[in-house]
């Protein structure tokens, strides 16, 4: 039976995973890799620790019982889009990668809107924000010229990581999508959006679907990872598309809700209809698109609360290998529902929708003398969920037809937080067995050479519904009134930011 590698590179870590052509899960492997955060609102990464990471979750995979190294036939990755790997003549890097989440881009983003944002809008289907390509570019432009300057080619995340493997340079239509330089209507690299910040478009990499083969191991990765020569390697898509397609999301009207580092809310529709508050990509199942709303910090939101308040409880449990996330979960169980008035946004790298504010900032509001650590971390697991919640009400806004919805992520594996989740939206959430990316690009892997006949078919194949939860009706009504106050507070901190923004500059 065929095995099948799926690689995907998350903002806070690397991911590989192992499945047969059943869809059966052989081995994963994961490692952590570092962000760095020179200044508020910006994040970087060094794009040498996702080859590292890479290597590293490959070679673990390969060394597990359940896997025959020679019985994998395709490999195929993803990641997180818009993070543009600048190379020089010599393929070397650059400069650091301006990741999705940074922040610094946002004038130019808000020049660009104001200049040029019906074209862009009509062009690439998106509204300019500091998250996409485009403004990140210009800012190197304006801020780094010389690294501008060298760029003689650009590839994003998988792209770069895959070029490693194969020596090739592609990137698919969705991680084009990504960037705001392509027409998803035409598929095809736009002359006039390269013009608006002077990118030449021979930088830009040919653009595949993302079940194309895109290349074949070379013998030197080979010899590094355990992989087989040869063996072909699939273009792949955004972790979004992918961890959407590994869940079963593949049809009209299913909404994924997902809480990883980042959060989203996503429709899945064939029909591609830009929004002024949503992100309009293609979908890895062809012919097919979908709608994103999301949120800057989900599950890295809980991250960082374990590092400020649970590190030495991590430490401890970790060398008895346990999970200190379970500790924060069954304190916040503790703390009753609404945590006693405490509200947190969840805004510790800015917010996308529905505010697309840069400068907003992560708070507890209503901490009085009855609020311990148990509070806390219940507010953020409530926090979370009503910034996704407000990233749900845009769907609404534009979904004709909403059949179901699915929760993944990271965070899908607290019980608590999905029940959490289901009662502040108050409709029952399907919790699929499968929900990561690299499970996802697995399965693409196997509709790239075959194995599937068709993405419907592995979807169908691979995927079951694990649990549903039901909402609980009296803490929703306590979810609704306290979401009001929530989005109140977020009316009045709007100017306050600015100037704590101004602040953290001097």
């Amino acid at each position: 039976m065929k095995q099948l590698l799926g690689v995907d590179f998350g903002t806070g870590g690397c991911k590989s995973t192992v499945i047969d052509s059943n869809g059966r899960v052989l081995a994963t492997a994961f490692q952590e890799y570092p962000s760095e955060h020179l200044h508020p609102g910006w994040s970087e990464q060094n794009p040498d620790h996702w080859i590292e990471a890479f290597n590293y979750t490959v070679k673990a995979c390969l060394a597990n019982d359940n896997v025959d190294k020679d019985s994998i036939a395709a490999v195929a990755m993803s990641a997180s889009t818009h993070n543009a790997v600048l190379l020089d003549r010599d393929d070397k890097v650059i400069r650091p990668c301006i990741m999705w989440n940074d922040q610094r881009s946002a004038p130019q983003a808000a020049r660009l809107k104001e200049s040029y944002g019906k074209l862009i809008f009509e062009t690439a289907m998106q509204m300019p924000t500091a998250t996409w390509t485009m403004p990140q570019m210009m800012w190197i432009k304006e801020n780094d010229p010389d690294s501008f300057k060298k760029v003689h080619r650009i590839l994003f995340t998988k792209d770069y990581v895959r070029h490693y493997v194969t020596g090739d340079y592609y990137t698919d239509h969705v991680d084009a999508a990504g960037s705001l330089f392509y027409n998803p209507r035409k598929a095809e690299w736009s002359p006039e959006m390269c013009e608006l910040i002077g990118l030449p478009m021979e930088v830009l990499p040919k653009v595949l679907r993302s079940k194309d083969i895109a290349g074949y191991v070379r013998k030197e990765v080979a010899e590094i990872t355990g992989l087989k020569e040869g063996i072909p390697v699939i273009a792949g898509c955004s972790d979004t598309a992918a961890e959407d397609f590994g869940a079963g999301a593949v049809r009209d009207g299913q909404v994924i809700v997902k809480m990883a580092t980042a959060g989203n809310c996503n429709l899945i529709t064939s029909k591609g209809v830009p929004h002024e508050k949503a992100y309009t990509y293609p979908h890895a199942v062809e012919g097919m698109w979908y709608m994103a709303t999301g949120t800057n910090a989900s599950a890295s939101s809980y991250r960082w609360l374990r590092d400020a308040l649970y590190m030495t409880e991590k430490t401890a449990l970790e060398a008895k290998g346990e999970d200190v996330y379970l500790l924060m979960d069954k304190e916040a169980e503790q703390a009753p529902v609404g945590s006693r008035g405490l509200i947190f946004h969840p805004y510790i790298l800015g917010e996308r929708c529905p505010y697309f504010n840069a400068k907003a900032r992560a708070d507890f509001f209503g901490v009085s003398v009855v609020h311990d650590r148990k509070y806390f971390a219940r507010a953020v697991l409530e926090g979370v969920a009503f910034s996704l919640f407000d990233c749900y009400q845009v769907v609404c806004e534009f979904a004709e037809n909403m059949s179901e919805i699915r929760l993944i992520g990271g965070g899908a594996k607290s019980p608590l937080w999905c029940q959490t989740l289901c009662d502040v939206f108050g409709l029952p959430v399907k919790r699929p067995e499968h929900d990561d990316s690299s499970f996802g690009c697995a399965l693409l892997a196997g509709v790239g050479i075959g194995v599937f006949s068709s993405e419907l078919e592995a979807a169908d194949k691979a995927n079951s519904i694990k649990k549903i939860y039901y909402p609980n009706e009296e803490n929703h009504k306590k979810y609704v009134a306290q979401f009001k106050i929530y989005q109140e507070i977020v009316k009045a901190s709007t100017p306050i930011w600015e100037k704590l923004y101004d602040l953290s500059f001097e």
